[in-house]
């Protein structure tokens, strides 16, 4: 058999250089030297076979050869160990006259405004230009090995080095020597700087992205709008699944969602005001803007609750909702005017101002329906100063007006209400008092948090993004009823951005919201409720619809990954929570599901092309039907934990799941090492080249005419972060090197879109800690703004939109597994804890979280002044890992000198990777104290 593939690539490349032969004359011509086995300390025992694209291979000799090595069509070469061996090859190409490609517009941005290495390096990038010859060295018969190089790329620097390849190539007329040429390099890779500078810290970052939440520094071109708002807004909702929420602009401007049925518009008017800051408080939906004029300060809270005045429970749709705006003046005496704008944008009522009792209204003139409640000190008169009136909006603007003075600070309290209530509830909302009020919104968020797992470390601004995190996923939903008097539930990708009904982006929400919020944090009910949404408004529909495939879980664009990731998301719940019953009920849908998966294995392991890889579209922009790395990825993870979810069940299909999983994963790492061996190499920070991995199979190069988030962000990284390749082979590292040196915007660690964070789980999974916290505290700082903590969409030159809460789940699940990780080998706690965490005096404690070995109490007590550190882990339930590791990173990577395991001495630990290590575990608590030279 493989004598027949010997022969079958000699006859390849004999058409190759007979159709050349029989195609003329080519305009240019070139030597290339490619010295083999030129560092490398073993000898190996190689194949070349030479092939070109837009280039005719003419002819092949050897240099420096020996008597084992064959120079020919296919080569075979014995170098290494000192020995190296040298090919020279005429190749011949046509100039290239094709238009060069022209980068999409975030890449557009992103030459223009990333490290200028980076910049340089992606410009040159043969992937521009379209007939760019190329050849191709293939070292393995079924070429999964090997390079390719474009020409010219090698006439430009006049030499390559590949170190993974070990590979020197150069003009064979005018060359370059390797220890020259080595000698010439500068610079470095960034994970090599990476492992040598001292550990990222969240200060590093916040100081390298701007802050997305402050208006004074941030106002981009692209910055999205909102009803006469520009950039950032916080959304906040008074309960989960409520259908009125509202929008909190930066400088307390308050708009309804996109999808709240009642629209309008509430502006607070204090000219000549500027900006100072905005936050959540205590990490929950109530938000402080200051204000400073001059001498004067307004400090506002604001936050939504249920009518009438009690938050209303999970599963209640609100019939009307409040945001309570409370302001207070404070500072210089003198005279003080304030002003509110409010606008209804339906059926253009006509609004007026009226008094009742002391308090203020805004009503419907007819009606007496109240829009909005007023309450101004003694001492402040209230004015109407103007009416607006215009097709579909009526408005009124109110002024206030008095003499401040600092020992009576002014306190100006709004109740907006949103639709607007009868005028007999009057009363019951003048009843409604602010004190009482957040007290009963931060209750109410509260008590969601005491349900589900705890997480808090020494850094406080991760503890309120841990807690700001759940009522990000809970705001989102909207619970409305059909037209038989049914629930439905809508889940949008944000409450502002695209389409607001249905759950038009199940990735997202299945993955990123369900199993790395919900499920990772205990609340296995609403993630239940979700994914059974998701099925209903997305795979049930299309049973009766003619054209579309049942079980195939559909949504905007139709992203071949929406089926599988439910799979993958319905399988880490269940492994996390091991809730028979949550496994039960969504079970018929599942199968569903994974009956279309199946078949669409089956139809690409006997289709045409015989990839094993699954055809299909990628994302939103990205429609064109190909075997994208994005997508296989998932189809890997869907079979892999759906499967493993299905053995645990005790379901009989688990075999036919993993065994998918398997072929898929062969079919997957031999495509694509076949692709990045015919893709152009890439140059790093250092100078030197790597194979290039493609987003798509079939189309080996850079996709840089494409929407960025095809190669980037949906691009081939996922393969590895779901252990669809080898996280510690040379797919990966070829991978996280490119991205980080050249994908990534002025190499901080942050791809355009950081839901996706491609790049912090592999790192975790080849066991670098440096690199997953130097991602951590980058997504921190880029993905959400600094006091509002709200999660933003696109980082640059795209929409800004706000508040998807994936953002927040894949910050969350690379948060929980720095600190406790299942692992093929068992669980890892405390993998990538910063050094920090660690100071003297310091804890880290998780309580309540749901892990595959059943809910885990861990806590880390450092002290360090009298030479320890300390871990107490408690497990839940009777399931056990089959190896359990705990990491200690010391703040000053003192090496350990004596571990004690429950009170006795113990010698299983790893000085050098900081491990204490328990085989088989069978305690339920444990109790490790290490102690330090």
């Amino acid at each position: 058999m493989k004598a027949l593939v010997w022969l079958l690539a000699i006859l390849v490349s004999f058409t190759v250089c007979f159709r050349s032969a029989e195609s003329g004359e080519m305009e240019r011509e070139i030597r290339v030297l490619l010295g083999f086995g030129c560092r490398a300390p073993r000898s190996s025992v190689r194949t070349v076979l030479f092939s070109g694209r837009n280039a005719v291979v003419e002819s092949i000799h050897g240099e420096q050869l020996e008597a084992d090595d064959r120079p020919a069509v296919l080569s075979r070469l014995n170098s290494g160990g000192g020995d190296r061996d040298d090919l020279v090859v005429t190749v011949a190409w046509n100039t290239p006259r094709r238009t060069k490609r022209t980068p999409q517009e975030i890449w557009a941005y992103l030459l223009e405004n990333t490290d200028p290495g980076a910049a340089a390096r992606l410009s040159d990038d043969p992937g521009l230009a379209p007939d760019s010859p190329v050849v191709t060295v293939k070292t393995s018969l079924d070429g999964t090995q090997g390079f390719s190089f474009a020409l010219a790329q090698l006439i430009e620097r006049k030499a390559l080095w590949l170190p993974e390849q070990d590979v020197f190539i150069t003009l064979a007329d005018a060359p370059v020597d390797l220890d020259a040429h080595l000698r010439s390099l500068s610079g470095e890779r960034t994970l090599t700087r990476v492992a040598r500078e001292p550990e990222a810290t969240l200060e590093q970052f916040t100081a390298r992205w701007e802050d997305m939440g402050n208006p004074l520094l941030w106002n981009p071109d692209w910055a999205t709008t909102w009803r006469g708002t520009k950039g950032h807004i916080v959304c906040v909702s008074p309960a989960y699944g409520s259908l009125y929420k509202f929008g909190i602009d930066c400088f307390g401007n308050v708009r309804p969602d996109f999808a709240s049925p009642h629209q309008f518009r509430l502006d607070i008017l204090w000219p000549g005001s500027v900006w100072q800051s905005q936050e959540i408080v205590d990490g929950l939906p109530i938000i402080r803007t200051i204000l400073r004029h001059g001498e004067r300060t307004c400090e506002m809270e604001q936050f939504a609750l249920s009518w009438p005045g009690e938050p209303a429970a999970p599963r209640e749709i609100n019939p009307s909702n409040l945001l309570v705006s409370r302001m207070i003046f404070s500072g210089q005496d003198g005279p003080l005017t304030v002003g509110f704008r409010f606008a209804v944008e339906e059926s253009a009522p006509e609004l007026v101002l009226k008094e009742r009792f002391g308090l203020w209204y805004i009503a419907e003139k007819n009606s007496g329906r109240l829009f909005l409640e007023l309450v101004v000190p003694e001492g402040l008169a209230v004015t109407l100063k103007k009416t607006a009136r215009e097709n579909t909006s009526a408005g009124l603007e109110i002024e206030c007006t008095g003499t401040f003075t600092r020992t009576a600070p002014r306190e100006i309290l709004v109740k907006l209400l949103s639709p607007p209530l009868p005028a007999d509830k009057a009363d019951a909302l003048a009843r409604v008092g602010y004190e009482s009020a957040r007290r009963e919104v931060a209750d109410y968020w509260t008590r969601w948090l005491a349900r589900g797992a705890s997480f808090q470390v020494p850094e406080p601004a991760i503890n309120e993004l841990v807690q700001a995190n759940l009522w990000h996923a809970l705001r989102l939903p909207r619970i409305r009823t059909d037209g038989a008097g049914g629930e439905l539930m809508d889940i949008p990708y944000s409450n502002f951005a695209y389409g607001q009904l249905g759950i038009e982006w199940p990735i997202n929400q299945t993955v990123y919201v369900d199993y790395m919020l919900y499920g990772l944090r205990g609340y296995t009910d609403i993630a239940e409720r979700e994914l059974s949404a998701t099925f209903g408004l997305n795979l049930r529909r299309r049973v009766h619809l003619p054209g579309q495939a049942v079980g195939r879980v559909g949504g905007f664009a139709d992203w071949l990954v929406y089926t599988p990731s439910t799979l993958y998301s319905i399988g880490q719940c269940y492994l996390l929570s091991h809730d028979r019953e949550f496994m039960a009920r969504l079970l018929p849908d599942a199968l569903l599901a994974l009956d279309w998966c199946l078949s669409q294995a089956r139809r690409a392991r006997n289709a045409d092309h015989a990839t094993g890889l699954v055809h299909g579209p990628l994302n939103d922009l990205s429609h064109e039907e190909s075997v994208w790395a994005f997508s296989q990825a998932y189809f890997y993870a869907g079979f892999k934990t759906f499967g493993e979810a299905l053995r645990d069940f005790g379901h009989p299909r688990a075999g036919e799941c993993l065994g998918a999983a398997e072929r898929m994963k062969e079919d997957i790492t031999a495509a694509f090492s076949r692709a990045s061996v015919e893709a152009p190499v890439v140059q790093l920070a250092d100078g030197t080249w790597i194979n290039y991995v493609p987003s798509d199979a079939l189309t080996p190069r850079r996709l840089m005419e494409v929407w960025y988030p095809t190669d980037v962000d949906t691009g081939p990284l996922h393969l590895a972060r779901l252990g669809a390749v080898d996280p510690d082979g040379p797919l990966a590292a070829r991978m996280l090197n490119d991205h980080e040196d050249n994908l990534f915007l002025k190499n901080w660690g942050a791809a355009n879109e950081p839901v996706y964070n491609q790049q912090a789980m592999v790192y975790l999974m080849r066991d670098e800690a440096e690199a997953a916290i130097r991602a951590f505290y980058s997504m921190t700082a880029c993905a959400f703004s600094r006091g509002q903590l709200e999660p933003v969409e696109h980082r640059w030159a795209w929409g800004q939109y706000f508040g998807p809460p994936s953002t927040d789940g894949a910050w969350f699940e690379l948060l929980r597994m720095m600190l406790i990780r299942e692992a093929a080998e068992g669980l890892i706690l405390g993998q990538a804890a910063p050094r920090a965490w660690f100071g003297d005096g310091k804890r880290i404690t998780v309580t309540g979280a749901p892990s595959y070995y059943g809910r885990i109490d861990l806590d880390y007590e450092s002290r360090t002044a009298r030479g320890a550190i300390e871990a107490r882990l408690r497990f839940a339930g009777n399931r056990r890992p089959p190896e359990l590791r705990v990491r200690f990173r010391h703040p000053e990577r003192r090496t350990i000198r004596a571990v004690e395991v429950n009170g006795k001495a113990w010698s299983g630990f790893d000085t050098t990777r900081e491990w204490v290590r328990i085989e088989r575990p069978k305690e339920s608590a444990y109790h490790i104290v290490v102690r330090y030279e």
